[in-house]
């Protein structure tokens, strides 16, 4: 297999394995919460499945539509192990597939997902407890969710599609508040 076609296949699989809701389609996003609320396997349940799984700090999800089917799929890093699992828990039935692979840093990284693990580590805060706190008491899909240190600050991003459309949460990890937002609620 020569490099274009290696090159084709991998920008296939990405395409095909993508954000489910990029566009934010209301019913797609309405069948995906139907889907998980019928089949049990709640973000929840994943999270709890991939906690069981591997040791290290869940510190990114990502719903993902991958050719029609829906995935959690929860990024941990194991800190002391030096190993960074990618896991994947499918909405139809729960089955968890993983993929892991060695950190390359060494004392001193500037790896951005290496960072991310350390800041929750350190801040004694964790993604169960950003997306608690995010969608309490509230029917919503929660599409993405990672770590973000910009400006001296180390927050969560949520990206939710409810009722009112798509809106963007950030949840400081030092201290649990909501930063407030400068947008409009479905803007």
């Amino acid at each position: 297999m020569n490099r274009l076609s290696m090159g084709i296949g991998a920008l296939a699989a990405a395409i095909v394995a993508a954000p489910l809701l990029a566009g934010s389609d209301p019913e797609e996003a309405a069948v995906a919460l139907y889907a998980i609320e019928r089949s049990g396997v709640t973000l929840d349940k994943a999270l709890a499945q991939a906690e069981q799984a591997v040791p290290g700090i869940a510190y990114e999800y990502e719903l993902e539509d991958d050719d029609g089917q829906l995935f959690h799929e929860i990024k941990v890093m194991d800190l002391e192990g030096e190993v960074r699992h990618k896991l994947r828990i499918a909405v139809a039935d729960g089955s968890l597939s993983q993929k892991q692979e060695p950190r390359s840093c060494a004392v001193v990284c500037r790896d951005d997902e290496v960072l991310a693990a350390r800041a929750l580590q350190d801040a004694g805060y964790s993604l169960r407890r950003a997306i608690a706190e995010g969608g309490a008491g509230t029917k919503q899909l929660l599409e993405e969710a990672e770590v973000e240190l910009e400006r001296g600050v180390r927050y969560f991003k949520l990206e939710w599609v409810g009722p009112e459309g798509e809106r963007d949460q950030l949840i400081d990890i030092d201290n649990g508040q909501t930063i407030p937002s400068l947008t409009s609620p479905g803007g």
